[in-house]
This record gives structure tokens, sequence and C-alpha cells, in this order.
């Protein structure tokens, strides 16, 4: 049988002569007899057996091999007896023979402890490798001498190897498909990231700039956006790379040549309302249109390899290209990657729309609020100066006002309100209530063109009656539910001193500023308006407005914060308008804002009067 030991050396573990414990197996004769034959059952098991077998002695050379070794690595079992098996099957993974003190194979000899291993190259008779799991077994002499296995020494060796090109097919197999897997999740968490990070914010330029940084690198080495503009010029708004800094990108943004009428080029194609392209790098764009000459230009600087571009639009309209793309050669766009830079362009393109409509919407609401806001009077030598900030958001913007008018008798009304709410009804209703409290101040005011005798100001009703008054015509005529309001008289008596009287309904203490920066906050306040079930009586106030003088009359919005101490921020409202006192007017409002910084939460309303030298 082909499983005899060769000179001498013992059989594999269970033969009747290598078993070490000196029984002999019987095998069955085809007649059904007990053959009294060693190893006869153990020799037709191993060449049954469906793996690859073979034994070695005490040196490595092979000395038994079955039909499955042959049918698997091509040797006949008499190419291979006497053979050193490392030297013949065992090889690394550039094909070589590794060094025999690395051979795991054989490693056994040496320590007689059985092993195994996966993925072991043998050397195939035809010069192939073939990939094969395999395990190995000591074979004892029964000997004890103490240098090998608890049977004895160790006189061979007992190799059992299976092909593993199926199981390593299967698992590379599995380990693309979790990988694709991983992509896909990957892929959609950024799909997800973008669609939170870019809803995040309603500013055009602030979108586009972090779309970029998004999709770079998961989605390419460099991104850059050209949005449509309503004349039909192209801008390049947003650009990254993930090797240049920021001042080459700088210099790749800014205006493209117009949209050709007649597309020819990608990117053309994609912003006249294609679908997306994917182009391989500058071979697929024209330069004969200027605007595919800029594409041209920026490939070369961005070493584009391939690029995919994609529409950014949304219900119906296109409203810009993103293009995405790689500098490295072997990096591609197949279908999978273009479904996913054309979901990501997609949702871009949503909230490009929302973006738009919510600045038309914004843009219609403060025009509402700048054309409820009369011009101001300019009475002789004193001098009004106002501002209006609209809120960061839409549905903020609307209910501040302020307001100045001559009086039939001689005097200038100023005003400054807020009403409940922010939004267009908010806006509306305080026209309703600006010009019902412009018709009470006018009625209620004593008709004279001269200015009164004595050095005090004229008799006319106080400005906290009129407030009483448009109290109750508020709740009659008006959808108005609640407001704050500071409604005051500013006038010239005989000696040429300027007055105020002033009436405030629960709104933030008018500043005044001296000529030489000292500040005071004219506290005196009462209740809100519209709210019949508070009572009481507002008080009225007056001072003296010193030559010089700054009044400064705003709205909630420049002082409030979410943050902030409310008395902080009127501290440091008083501390810049003492610094600030000696500009001229315009600039002090202007200052005031920018050093204020409101928050955007509200709108602001600011009204300013300087009073002569």
């Amino acid at each position: 049988m082909w499983w005899q030991p060769m000179d001498g050396a013992r059989g594999c573990p269970g033969c009747a002569e290598g078993n070490g414990s000196g029984v002999r197996s019987e095998g069955m004769s085809m007649t059904g007899q007990v053959e009294d034959r060693p190893g006869t059952i153990h020799d037709r098991l191993v060449e049954a057996m469906h793996s690859g077998v073979l034994a070695t002695d005490e040196r490595g050379r092979i000395t038994a091999w079955n039909p499955r070794a042959r049918e698997l690595l091509g040797y006949t079992r008499d190419e291979v007896l006497g053979k050193p098996m490392h030297r013949l099957l065992h090889r690394d993974a550039d094909g070589h023979v590794p060094p025999e003190r690395d051979c795991r194979l054989i490693r056994a000899l040496r320590t007689g402890v059985p092993d195994h291993g996966e993925d072991q190259r043998f050397a195939h008779r035809d010069g192939r490798m073939v990939m094969c799991s395999w395990s190995s077994a000591p074979i004892s002499t029964g000997d004890q001498d103490g240098t090998g296995p608890a049977g004895g020494a160790v006189a061979g060796l007992v190799i059992v190897f299976q092909d593993a090109a199926d199981r390593v097919a299967v698992e590379h197999e599995r380990r693309d498909q979790m990988s694709r897997v991983r992509r896909a999740n990957s892929r959609l968490r950024l799909v997800a990231e973008v669609t939170t990070v870019l809803s995040s914010t309603l500013n055009e330029q602030e979108v586009l700039r972090r779309l970029v940084r998004l999709v770079v690198p998961a989605l390419g080495d460099w991104a850059e956006v050209d949005l449509l503009v309503p004349d039909g010029r192209v801008e390049r708004v947003a650009a990254t790379h993930h090797e240049l800094s920021a001042a080459d990108i700088a210099g790749l943004e800014g205006p493209l040549p117009p949209l050709p009428r007649v597309p020819r080029g990608p990117l053309a194609q994609v912003l006249r309302g294609g679908t997306a392209v994917v182009v391989s790098g500058e071979a697929d764009v024209r330069s004969d249109e200027p605007l595919d000459a800029a594409q041209r230009e920026l490939f070369q600087v961005m070493d584009a390899q391939s690029a995919i571009i994609a529409p950014l639009a949304a219900r119906g309209e296109t409203y810009g290209a993103l293009t995405l793309g790689y500098s490295r050669p072997g990096h591609g766009y197949g279908p999978d990657d273009r479904l996913v830079v054309e979901d990501v362009a997609r949702r871009t393109g949503l909230v490009l729309a929302n973006t738009r409509l919510y600045a038309e919407q914004r843009d219609t609401a403060e025009a509402m609020q700048r054309n409820l806001l009369t011009p101001l009077p300019q009475p002789g030598d004193l001098r009004l100066e106002a501002r209006y900030v609209p809120a960061a958001q839409v549905s903020w913007v609307g209910g501040d006002w302020y307001d100045a008018f001559a009086l039939p008798d001689g005097a200038i009304g100023v005003v400054i309100g807020d009403i409940v709410g922010h939004d267009l009804q908010a806006a509306a209703r305080m026209a309703q209530v600006r010009n019902m409290l412009r018709a009470l101040a006018w009625d209620m005011a004593a008709p004279s063109s001269t200015p009164p005798p004595s050095a005090e100001p004229s008799s006319a009703a106080p400005p906290s009656g009129v407030l009483a008054r448009l109290d109750g015509v508020m709740a009659a005529v008006s959808d108005a539910d609640l407001a704050t309001a500071v409604f005051g008289r500013v006038e010239e008596a005989a000696d040429g001193r300027w007055h105020l009287r002033w009436c405030n309904a629960g709104h933030p203490p008018p500043l005044l500023i001296t000529g030489d920066g000292g500040t005071h906050f004219l506290d005196e306040h009462g209740m809100l308006l519209g709210d019949p079930d508070l009572t009481g009586n507002r008080p009225d106030g007056a001072r003296v407005l010193p030559p010089l003088s700054t009044l400064l009359l705003y709205t909630d919005g420049l002082i409030e914060t979410r943050d902030t101490d409310l008395s902080d921020r009127l501290t440091s409202l008083r501390r810049h308008g003492s610094h600030l006192a000696q500009l001229p007017l315009p600039d002090l409002c202007d200052q005031i804002l920018e050093r204020i910084e409101p928050s955007g939460e509200d709108d602001v309303a600011l009204l300013a009067l300087r009073i002569p030298g």
C-alpha cells in the first residue's frame, strides 16, 4: 500500500506499525473476511479521504502521499517520495521558498506539538500556487527518550491539507460585501450629515461653503460650486481641495464666463437643466466655450483625473452645479458613487430653494417694515437720526418702530415702540398703533404758532394723557394685544433751552448723553399698553436737555440677549454712549449698533436727537 513508510520510518498515527501501542490493526478483505495485514483499514480510509494527506520522516522527506494530494497538487506518489517536503511544496506570498526555520509546516518535527494554519500556499506541479488550509501532527517512535511528544521521540510528520480556494473566495466575497455595506453606511451618514448641517443655516454662501467642506475627502479630493446669477452670469462661489491652501482656493472663486445659449460642454449642459455628468479630467472638457475653458483651467489646477458634475436643482429650477473630482489616478465615479453625489446635490438644491424663498420673504417683510417707518423731520437746528435693523429670521421681523413728527403747538413728538409679536401681522399692527398715536398726539396738543412766553414748555396735554387715550382706543379699533412705547415732547422754551416731557409705557429707558460724556437713564416708567387688567397711572417725566446733548431711544432688540444679563447690556450701552458722545449723530448711531452687537433674535429700532449748541 502507498502508506507503507520508507527507509524503516514509522507510519501515521493509528497505523499498525506506527501507532506506538504495539496493537495490530485488522483489515477486511473483499470477501468480507478479516485480513491479517497491518493498517489495511487505515490505509483505505486515508486513500478515501477528501483531504490531501502526506507524511514525512524525521528529516522532512516525504514518505507517504495519498490520491487526494495528487489531485490537489498534481504530483504523483513516485515524484514526491523521498523529496524534502519544505523545498518541494512550501511557498511564501511571493512564490519563493521561505527559510526552513520559518516553516510552520514542519515545526512539529522540532517541537512535537501539533499545529494548524490557514491560507498556506502550496506549489502545484504546473507552477501555480494552491491556497490550502492544513494541520500537522508528529509521528511518535514509541521510545521514551524525552525529546518528543508523550508517546516518544518524533520520527516523522503527518500533514492533512485541503483546498482553501473556495473558502478564501467566499471569505473575500464576504469581506467585499462588508466593505460595501460599511461604505454604503458611511455614505448614508454623510448624506444625513449634509442634510443636517446645510439645513442649520439659511445663509446661501455659508450653505455652499459647508457643502464643499463636507464632501471632501468623503466623495473626492476636491469640490467646487458654480451658481447661476439671475442675469445669466455664472459665479464660482465655493471651492476646496484636500491639499491646496486657503489662499490658492480663494483665487479660484469669482465670476465666470456667461452660460452659452447652446450648451456643448458638460458644465453648461448641467447648468441648462441636464442630469449629472461623469467626465475624465480635462479630456472631456471642450475649450472652445469660454465657460468650459474656465472649467478646464480649474481642472488643471486641481490636477483632475476624474470628476462628476451634478445639478443643484429643486422644484424644476436649476440653481447651480456641484463638481467633485479625484486628483489621484485610479479613482473614479461608478454608478453607486453617482447616486450618492446626485442625492447630495438634490438635497443641497432643496436647501438653496428654501434659502432663496426665505430671503424673498425676509426682503418683503423688511421692505414692508421700512416703508411703514416715516421720514424724520429736521426742524431748525435740532437734528434727528434713526436706524432700523431687521431680525436675523424672517419670522422675527416686524413690530418695532420709531417716529418723530411736528405737533401743532411747535413741539416735536418722538416715539419709540414695540408691538408684542414678530411677524408680518405684528408689522401691520405696529402701523395701526403708530398712526393712532400720531393722531392722538396731534389732537391733544395745544395749537400755537409761537413759543410760550415763559421759560417753561407749553401746557399741552401731558404725554401720559396721550398714552392713556391710546390705551383705550387700541382695544376698540386695533388688533394689537400688547405694546410698549415711549412718547415724548421735545420743545424749545422762550429762554432758548430745550425741554423733554415723556411717558414710558413698559419700554426700556431712554438714555440721555451730555456733550461731555455724562450719561443718565430716564427711568420713570409705567404699565404696558393694551392690557385692561393692568391699572394705575403712568408717570410723566420732565428734564431740561443740555446743549449738544443726545437723547437715545431704542427697542429691546438692542440690549436683550438670551445669554447675557440685562443690567450688563444696559451698562455697556451707557459706557459706549459716553465714549461716543462727541461724534456726529449719524456716526454715533452706527457705532452704537456696531459696538453693542445686537443678537439678531429681534429687530432693532433706534432714534437719536441732538440738541443744538
